[in-house]
């Protein structure tokens, strides 16, 4: 018996198998997934910037998370702004009933820098800071906000070793976060969920192809061989996802027509004697969501990995849970601490190359250059009106973008280590072997002709 059927006819896995998973912290570095991770983070955000930049603000600037503001909150912001402009522009007059406060801040900040070194810069630049902590957010921005600060109380939780921000963290980011963008701003959580969802399930298969070929000792397969497989394969990775989600879905709606039933007397009793219709229905897609959920973090490596459609893919995870409980669970673990340790990371780069340059910029400019660092949070993201800044602003975007890329090639890396450490204990297959099988170089998905010419 060899290694994989050892692991796969036994209760007890070496646990020494759980530190291959931390492999994809380096494998999440390379160019070529960087690349990938570049291409996807920037077809979440350019989207986004120009859904703010169309619509404009309209999330009161506590967030997502947050209350709404009242009428006596929005009327205290205003009188804010107002007194402002008037002791530090007078010269500039905002006859709106709102005053714009990106564009106010933006104009605090220029005549700061105009002052240079008189006394009252600092002011100036205290009045914008709190001029800007007082702008609407934009959807995305608040969406973003909300995100980072989440996986922000991950990274804490990781850092002090308490499980449970960290806990709070992945809850918010999974649940309250999207939840909550969903009942702020319903169209642009229903345009802009269908894109991202499309957008990660296609960059999770390309990476989840790159990881898969390098653990098969295939080489590194290139951005643009990824990208295609992924592209060839969308719907499968994309379904892996919607397809349980749909089907429960489509048994809800079952039931709630059958719950019509109980809005008159007779119609109630009939409802009452045939509730097992609606039970067992129910039951169906209920299970079809545990499914998902189990199923979601390794599906779009079951495809890359396997040549799985959807269903079949979006099932496995559930399978493997039903199979090894107490194996799955630790996997599942053991990958959420390589990804907060990854991004614990990405935390202290992102830090060293941007805060870094950004104080020693300052120092050069006597402080007056518009130093905007990713150390910023994401709820204080503003275009500037013009000038320097916007350029500044352009670039540090770009940079976290690039961050932003490295966190889900991270992220989908660590999934498939941990598919393929699960595939391995449950079914016997070892981590190497990846679907196509019959060829020795991942160059296509399609399997050579049987007479070997073509």
């Amino acid at each position: 018996m060899n290694s994989p059927e050892r692991l796969a006819a036994s209760d007890a896995v070496p646990a020494s198998r759980l530190a291959w998973i931390a492999g994809a912290l380096n494998t999440a570095a390379q160019p070529s997934r960087l690349a990938v991770g570049f291409v996807v983070a920037l077809l979440l955000w350019a989207p986004g910037l120009a859904w703010d930049a169309a619509v404009g603000p309209v999330i009161d600037p506590p967030g997502l998370l947050a209350e709404p503001w009242d009428d006596l909150e929005q009327a205290d912001a205003e009188r804010t702004m107002r007194r402002l402009a008037a002791q530090l522009v007078p010269d500039v007059n905002y006859e709106g009933a709102r005053v714009p406060a990106a564009e106010l801040a933006a104009t605090l900040a220029a005549r700061a820098a105009e002052a240079g070194d008189d006394p009252q810069s600092e002011r100036l630049l205290a009045a914008s800071r709190r001029v800007r902590s007082l702008a609407p957010l934009g959807s995305f921005q608040a969406l973003a906000a909300a995100q980072s600060d989440a996986w922000s109380a991950v990274i804490d939780g990781t850092q002090a070793l308490d499980p449970r921000p960290a806990h709070a963290g992945l809850r918010a980011a999974a649940i309250d976060v999207p939840a909550a963008c969903a009942r702020r701003d319903p169209v642009f959580a229903a345009a802009f969920g269908a894109w991202a969802l499309l957008v990660l399930a296609v960059g999770a298969g390309a990476f989840a192809r790159m990881e898969c070929v390098q653990a098969a000792d295939r080489g590194l397969l290139d951005a643009r061989g990824a990208l295609r497989f992924a592209a060839q394969r969308w719907t499968s990775l994309v379904m892996s996802w919607v397809g349980p989600v749909a089907i429960a879905g489509l048994v809800g709606l079952v039931c709630v027509a059958f719950g019509l039933l109980f809005r008159t007397t007779a119609g109630g009793w009939a409802g009452a004697v045939l509730y097992a219709v609606p039970l067992a229905l129910g039951s169906i897609g209920g299970l079809a969501l545990v499914l998902a959920a189990l199923g979601a973090p390794t599906a779009p490596a079951a495809v890359a990995a396997d040549g799985l459609d959807a269903l079949e893919a979006s099932q496995r995870g559930g399978i493997y849970f039903l199979a090894r409980p107490v194996w799955w669970i630790v996997v599942m673990l053991a990958s959420l601490a390589v990804v907060a340790a990854g991004l614990v990371v990405l935390r202290i780069l992102g830090w060293a190359l941007t805060a870094y340059p950004a104080f020693m910029v300052g120092i050069g400019s006597a402080g007056v250059a518009p130093d905007h660092a990713l150390e910023v949070s994401p709820a204080r993201w503003w275009l500037p009106v013009g000038g320097p800044s916007a350029l500044v602003w352009g670039w540090v975007t770009l940079f976290g973008i690039a961050v932003t890329g490295a966190a889900i090639s991270l992220v989908s890396g660590v999934a498939t280590r941990a598919y393929l450490l699960l595939r391995e204990a449950c079914d016997g297959q070892p981590t190497g072997a990846i679907w196509p099988y019959e060829v020795p170089a991942d160059v296509t998905d399609r399997l050579p002709p049987a007479n070997g010419n073509g």
